[in-house]
């Protein structure tokens, strides 16, 4: 796989941990952030030599969102520093509710920074891709669930093909605390099948995870990664 795949990979595996449903559709409900979000930004930290990290201090990945007061995103600031390879991301985003299109500059180790045009196109309720207004061949499709929580992303690019699955699981006050996704991936005719776990650890006042547990299994001893979330609040 090359790097801009590598790239996609640890991305989709940023990808919202949904709390709970509600009733129309936003780009914050997407995400399943509750109460009125300002402002998310995550850190994505390894773990190493079975040490689970407690803070950000060697942090690998850092994504920073920011909403309007309707739950619409405003830009989304994306950076990630692994061996082999940087990526760096900025993205400011147009319209509200479904009617949303983006444009995002990029820049991978020292290639020259890319500026690429994006829109979401609706197929149905539940149903759209991002698609790039120019003449890159990457493609995404979303599946939402009845209450706009991700089903199935699905992404394309030069012969290559990743399909998530997603499965919510609850306790018995109905708080979501773990979603596995089944990972299908298929490049040069062979498919590969993995899961992708994660772990919420814990929540704020208004339920929003802020540590979250990454696994490849799930029955796991240990996590491969740590997620850490704050939140800013209208």
């Amino acid at each position: 796989m090359n790097l801009t795949k590598q790239i996609t990979s640890i991305i989709i595996g940023m990808l919202p941990f949904f709390m709970n449903g509600q009733n129309s559709y936003s780009q914050k409900r997407e995400y399943g952030f509750n109460g009125k979000v300002k402002k998310v930004t995550s850190y994505m930290v390894h773990v190493s030599k079975y040490q689970i990290p407690v803070d950000t201090l060697d942090y690998f990945g850092k994504s920073t969102i920011n909403f309007n007061e309707k739950g619409d995103v405003i830009t989304y600031h994306r950076m990630y520093d692994l061996p082999n390879y940087q990526f760096k991301s900025s993205a400011v985003y147009l319209g509200t509710g479904k009617n949303i299109s983006y444009k995002e500059t990029s820049k991978l180790n020292d290639e020259s920074a890319k500026v690429i045009n994006y829109k979401f196109i609706w197929t149905d309720a539940l149903n759209y891709k991002i698609e790039s207004t120019s003449e890159t061949a990457d493609l995404r499709f979303i599946t939402l669930n009845t209450d706009f929580t991700i089903d199935k992303v699905v992404f394309k690019i030069d012969g290559y093909q990743s399909e998530e699955k997603a499965s919510y699981h609850y306790n018995n006050e109905n708080q979501l605390e773990k979603i596995v996704y089944k990972v299908t991936s298929t490049e040069n005719d062979i498919t590969t099948v993995k899961d992708d776990v994660r772990i919420i650890q814990s929540v704020d006042v208004f339920n929003n995870a802020t540590v979250i547990y990454f696994y490849e299994t799930e029955s796991p001893r240990v996590p491969k990664s740590v997620l850490f979330r704050y939140y800013e609040y209208y």
